[in-house]
């Protein structure tokens, strides 16, 4: 019998025998629909309707079904959507060639700023700050405009030749974030205050190293993300964040523990104290009670990098992230008890479903093998280097030569010449050379070194795909187990979603799950 028949038949055997006790944990879900390249950038919500920025494109949702209407297109080539920023009355686009208004949710489209500097035409974030302000940050200083987007003024002073990717509002002030650092600005100065902003571990080792005095601390670079979260101001840099309650004076180090991959982004959802943080390596959930950082993927089969985080319009529960992969929404909701639920019973039921598959580490070896990146190559092309210096170079050389003599005689009366004997000379040698150099170190080694490294980062990708579909799947059958949906449709979209699961193994494994799986059931149907 196949493995997918006979989870259900047990699902259903249990669903008449227990109630229903749990409610689905939070799960990403794909929303790309109709949108065929969807390499996402940019989100943004206008009166709950939401836009999608891709590289070359906006979309317009058109429904909850996954149809999408494109409203913006950039054709092929250097240019390309950076950002996406509105203000209920104008809907703003950044691209690498000025920003784009459009007075009416994306019909028509008007480009409102560039410059003759292609560096400050590059729009690398918009902010909006009331009705008429929009700030736009370039790759080369900062811009105003206090008319919606009419006329355009160059604020950025003492920043005129700083990459600015990131801007806030917060206590009356504005501040900017970029390659150079985090920097403070008021309504009434003319100029961009650089903060020192420092670690709390930097600045310890800075403090014990300089003994009494306070000394000045080198300012961080590579800002990439500035949140507000009720009084309090977070910064990013790369994998790490800070956070001031004083306006940017000092700073402390904030938990990172859990995190993953470079932060492009982070999220507080207004009004509770849900963090959320989006990074190259996906989605992360801040825990206070740990306090550190939860992955979460469930919903998805690899990993992805995700751009963008924001709260849906109509439900706070509920958030949607644009990833290089397409566009995700987490359906929020926690595993809560709805009522008595013989759990030891079920508990067995699962056992019995997964106990016939491989384990996790059994998979695991099999992707390895499969995708033929085990550790112990890395180990055998070091000895084989260094054996090669055993090996001698052996050259062996041949000649062949062959020469006539002539000599030639002049008289009075004639010329003549004389032909010699033919003078032919062969031979040949062997030479025998080793590099015992070698042995210790050689070029070859640097090689190695080179291929170690992507070897490396292509088995963590492979098993970090792995990790995720294998417990994803084990998730689902547990679902399937303790919550079987009543309704048809339902029951056979998890159905589906575990095959998919299962096939999405057998490409990292070569097949070994179904493998595996196909052999436990004919052993089964022998015994019977």
């Amino acid at each position: 019998m196949n493995k997918l028949v006979m989870v259900t038949v047990i699902v259903m055997v249990v669903a008449f025998k227990a109630p229903q006790a749990l409610n689905a944990q939070d799960m990403w879900s794909d929303k790309s629909g109709s949108i065929k390249n969807a390499d996402s950038k940019a989100l943004y919500f206008d009166r709950s309707v939401l836009y999608l920025a891709t590289r070359n494109a906006i979309y317009r949702a058109l429904d909850a079904k996954g149809r999408w209407e494109s409203v913006f297109y950039l054709p092929a080539g250097e240019n390309e959507i950076t950002s996406l920023a509105g203000n209920g009355e104008y809907l703003y686009a950044g691209t690498r060639k000025g920003l784009y208004r459009s007075p009416d949710r994306g019909s028509r489209w008007q480009n409102v700023f560039r410059t003759v500097v292609p560096e400050k035409s590059n729009i690398l974030c918009a902010e909006i700050f009331s009705r008429a302000s929009v700030l736009v940050g370039t790759g080369r200083g900062i811009f105003l405009s206090e008319d919606a987007g009419s006329h355009w003024r160059d604020i950025s002073f003492n920043m005129k030749n700083t990459a600015v990717r990131c801007i806030a509002r917060y206590n009356g002030y504005i501040f900017a974030g970029g390659d150079l650092g985090l920097y403070l600005k008021t309504d009434s100065s003319d100029g961009w205050e650089r903060l020192v902003v420092m670690s709390a571990l930097e600045k310890k080792e800075a403090g014990e190293a300089a003994g009494a005095e306070e000394p000045e601390a080198p300012a961080e670079s590579g800002i990439t993300c500035i949140m507000v979260h009720g009084s309090r101001l977070h910064v990013s840099l790369d994998k790490k964040i800070l956070y001031s309650d004083d306006n940017g004076k000092t700073w402390h180090a904030f938990p990172v523990q859990g995190l993953s991959g470079s932060i492009n982004h982070m999220l507080a959802v207004p009004g509770t104290e849900r963090l959320y943080c989006a990074t190259t390596s996906g989605v992360f959930e801040f825990s206070k009670a740990d306090p550190r950082w939860r992955e979460l993927y469930k919903g998805t089969d690899k990993r992805m990098s995700v751009r963008r985080l924001i709260v849906d319009k109509d439900d706070e529960r509920l958030i949607w992230a644009a990833t290089d992969r397409g566009l995700y929404k987490l359906e929020s909701g926690r595993y809560e008890l709805t009522g008595h639920v013989d759990m030891d019973r079920q508990l067995k039921t699962f056992t019995v479903i997964s106990g016939a598959e491989p384990a996790y580490l059994e998979l695991q070896k099999a992707a390895i093998r499969f995708a033929d990146v085990d550790p112990e190559k890395i180990k055998s092309w070091h000895s084989q280097s260094r054996m090669r210096a055993l090996l001698p170079k052996v050259s062996v050389g041949f000649d062949n030569d062959s020469s006539n003599t002539y000599e030639i005689y002049t008289s009075a009366t004639r010329d003549y010449f004389v032909t010699g004997p033919e003078d032919i000379s062969k031979g040949w040698d062997v030479s025998v050379s080793w590099e015992l150099g070698n042995l210790i170190w050689s070029d070859d080694q640097t090689n190695i070194d080179v291929r170690s490294r992507l070897m490396v980062q292509l088995r963590n990708d492979i098993l970090d795909d792995l990790r995720r579909v294998y417990y994803e799947r084990k998730r689902l059958q547990f679902e399937l187990v303790t919550q079987p949906p009543k309704d048809i449709k339902a029951r056979f979209e998890k159905e589906m979603r575990l095959e998919e699961l299962t096939r999405a193994i057998d490409d990292l494994t070569g097949n070994y799950l179904s493998e595996s799986i196909k052999k436990q059931n004919e052993l089964l149907a022998r015994k019977k």
